[in-house]
């Protein structure tokens, strides 16, 4: 089911990375309602191609973000079948939780770095390459982590806080090709991805109820609270905001 947001994306042409489940597959959802044709990327093909069929317009590609020659391919098989891309959003994400720092091993901290970091730029530089000129956009979801640090979870802020320096760089490269270039932080959100951080015997709900107690406005973001800042993002209402950092958490990291 799609959402009518005023058709502010109508005829734009959008990829979202990690798009088959969670916050990826809602921005899909919202930014289908606003007009855009949207490629699903994932590596979930059954979910992503699922969510496609939904979707007026969507069709899915399977993308390993962390290789360099898959980006080009689905670049490449998005602009011949589709259109000329306009919005892209560096969704795709990885966190393995309540590791704490002593007790993380090399290959752990890099595959962190490679889907949560690495793939982001890949995404940007290709961005950068091929979008001057189109009034284009790249949105990457960063995270509140990239602010706070996670005790436990020390390869995902790292990664998440190198991503929102990446944003700010990009943004800066990007300006005088018309190119804008934000990040997206998000508070905590009910996702298969939050849910992995349950302690042994800990209900979802008792994972909820103890992460509002950090959160000022006495709730959990929704998925839907994340897509709509994302479109607003990616929409014309924000032309003029580029290099941003915009935590979406109801004040938890203020």
């Amino acid at each position: 089911m799609t959402t009518d947001d005023g058709r502010e994306l109508e005829g734009r042409v959008a990829l979202i990375t990690g798009a088959a489940h969670g916050l990826g597959a809602q921005m899909a959802r919202r930014f289908a309602g606003a007009g855009a044709r949207v490629a699903i990327a994932d590596l979930d093909e059954a979910a992503g191609r699922a969510l496609a069929a939904e979707l007026p317009g969507a069709t899915f590609h399977r993308l390993d973000v962390t290789r360099e020659a898959e980006w080009l391919a689905a670049w490449d098989a998005i602009e011949r079948d589709i259109g000329p891309l306009r919005i892209l959003v560096n969704n795709a994400g990885f966190y393995r939780p309540n590791v704490p720092l002593e007790q993380m091993d090399l290959a752990l901290w890099q595959k962190h770095f490679a889907i949560n970091t690495d793939g982001p730029f890949l995404g940007c530089r290709e961005a950068l390459r091929r979008m001057k000129g189109r009034d284009g956009v790249v949105l990457n979801i960063a995270s509140t982590a990239a602010i706070n640090g996670f005790l436990n979870g020390a390869a995902y802020s790292a990664s998440k806080a190198a991503l929102a320096m990446l944003t700010r760089i990009a943004a800066k490269a990007g300006g005088p090709h018309g190119l804008r270039v934000n990040g997206l932080m998000p508070g905590a959100t009910p996702t298969d991805m939050l849910r992995g951080n349950k302690l042994p015997g800990q209900s979802d709900e008792q994972l909820y109820t103890m992460l509002t107690a950090h959160h000022p406005m006495g709730r959990l973001a929704t998925p839907d609270d994340i897509a709509r800042a994302a479109l607003f993002l990616c929409s014309d209402r924000a032309s003029f905001v580029s290099g941003v950092l915009l935590a979406v958490d109801g004040a938890a990291a203020a």
